[in-house]
């Protein structure tokens, strides 16, 4: 088959694109044929493909007069990108595609694609990897206030007006306000044949959305088991890893370290709330807490490999976090809030736990009834293996997903 695969960016930034790669790699090993579309950007992995590419635009990072000036540019690549669409003409013009594969399309291509996709009659399935469809600034989250917010599902957007909730900015939250309201009118959205959501959770805020249930297959993500080899050795540290910012949860995990009387935190990773949660560690005398900062590849690998367990205290709507992923591909349990897509992949006491976002108190009990059982550790990361061999193996998420094309281009 030819898959045209999109997404706005073509390196990895983001989980959604470690499965966009993960992903590729998986059907070209099949012998299929994947074409990208994309944004032009410096960071971009070189494809015979670039010069097809939409032009690059960057939303932050603006002074005042600079944002004035890139306005009209903006406002159209947000709303309705005539370039994306002439772009991805062309792509379909040369190879003919059997269907189209939508990753993140948001504002740096637009939907305006699918105008074009379905001029040439390619069936369309998208990985819906945040809530974009039913939220205008993608996390259910107002930001400013770490307070989990549904007020748009519905599709009553003008909440995200009075809440600031993008950027904390009344004129970029009304952007993507307008953007939902005209893309709903315009019904653009009714040219996707299939959203593909890694979580139950996700899916469900679709239906509350209208999204007809036909039109929702779950399935979770993939990643190459291979390079996070299962271990039962573990040293005397667990492990936070990922960004540091609020919506995390961080703080909350160091709240409940004065209770925690054995073992050690590893906080690995680097974001905005890394100062604060320092300077936290540092007033409470958190003697038992080390910041490592970032840590990619097999450095990463090695360390959370290492640790009895992985922690996960999200306080937003996590939709399916790849860290558990890997953390149960290396055997490692996972303690997890009770949050979004995250109880689809925890078995609670089975192959981790779960707990109450903000519950400092609930957290540092659970962490020490983990830390005093290592036979139920053990456990709990055979558990976790197994998980990870059922649900996440790149052949066993292939044969779904390639079922899933066939039947869309028939």
């Amino acid at each position: 088959m030819k898959i045209l695969m999109v997404d706005k960016y073509f390196f990895i930034k983001g989980g959604a694109e470690r499965y966009y790669f993960e992903l590729k790699g998986i059907l070209e090993r099949h012998g299929h044929q994947v074409i990208p579309f994309s944004m032009q950007h410096p960071d971009n992995f070189a494809t015979e493909w670039a010069d097809y590419f939409v032009s690059n635009i960057e939303f932050n990072g603006h002074n005042r007069l600079q944002k004035l000036a890139q306005a009209p540019k903006i406002i159209s690549r947000v709303l309705y990108s005539p370039e994306a669409k002439a772009a991805i003409t062309r792509v379909i013009e040369r190879v003919k595609p059997d269907v189209a594969h939508l990753h993140m399309i948001d504002h740096q291509l637009s939907p305006s694609i699918l105008h074009a996709l379905q001029r040439y009659d390619i069936p369309v399935l998208q990985t819906c990897h945040q809530y974009k469809l039913v939220c205008p600034s993608y996390r259910l989250l107002v930001m400013r206030e770490n307070r989990i917010c549904e007020k748009c599902v519905a599709g009553n957007f003008y909440h995200a007006v009075w809440e600031r909730c993008h950027k904390d900015s009344v004129a970029a939250s009304a952007l993507v306000a307008f953007e939902s309201y005209l893309h709903k009118w315009m019904k653009i959205y009714d040219r996707i044949q299939l959203f593909h959501v890694p979580s139950r959770f996700l899916g469900e805020k679709f239906r509350e959305s209208g999204v007809a249930a036909p039109r929702i297959w779950h399935q979770f993500y993939t990643i190459d088991l291979r390079q996070y080899p299962f271990s039962e050795v573990f040293d005397d540290y667990f492990v936070y890893y990922g960004r540091l910012s609020e919506e995390k949860g961080i703080l909350t995990l160091l709240q409940a370290m004065p209770q925690v009387q054995q073992s050690k935190l590893l906080i690995i990773g680097d974001g905005p709330q890394r100062a604060e949660l320092e300077k936290f560690a540092t007033t409470h005398q958190l003697s038992n807490v080390v910041f490592t900062g970032a840590k990619s590849g097999k450095e990463l690998t090695q360390l959370v490999s290492r640790a009895k367990f992985v922690v996960v205290p999200s306080e937003w709507y996590d939709n399916s976090p790849l860290v558990i992923y890997e953390s149960f591909s290396m055997g490692r349990p996972v303690l997890a809030t009770a949050l979004g897509g995250m109880p689809e992949l925890i078995e609670d006491g089975v192959n981790g736990r779960l707990f109450a976002p903000k519950d400092a108190a609930g957290l540092s009990r659970m962490i020490n009834e983990m830390l005093r059982d290592e036979k139920a550790l053990r456990a709990m990361g055979r558990a976790g293996r197994a998980t990870a061999e059922r649900e996440f193996d790149p052949e066993v998420h292939y044969h779904k997903i390639h079922e899933v094309y066939q039947r869309l281009a028939h």
